[in-house]
């Protein structure tokens, strides 16, 4: 029985980000049982041992690279954004120091006794 030439040519199989995840569990966990499972994920999966070191690789250097992004709790504003909000803030505390000083006027007002 022949095959023809479409049938002698492997189709690559592109594999999501979550199916390539798994996979990395799945030989991890076979790695950690040491019964030789590693070769079972390959086969269910239909990829080559050197594909799973490419998918090592990659899971190595996504989390190595998570780890060394700084993440800021402050929100990131846009600088002309930061200006709008930093002269609104001194706009208010203007306001607030005007308000103080009225105050201090009508408190004097109130304790002075009149006769």
């Amino acid at each position: 029985m022949e095959r023809s030439q479409d049938d002698m040519v492997r189709k690559r199989r592109h594999l999501s980000a979550e199916e390539k995840y798994q996979i990395f569990i799945e030989a991890t966990i076979a790695k950690a049982k040491g019964n030789g499972g590693i070769s079972e994920v390959l086969r269910r999966w239909g990829i080559h041992s050197s594909d799973l070191t490419r998918i090592r690789k990659a899971v190595e250097e996504a989390a190595i690279s998570g780890f060394k992004a700084r993440k800021s709790r402050r929100p990131k504003i846009e600088y002309d954004q930061h200006l709008r909000l930093k002269e609104e803030k001194e706009r208010l505390e203007k306001t607030i120091v005007e308000q103080a000083a009225d105050l201090a006027l009508l408190k004097k007002k109130i304790a002075r006794p009149r006769y």
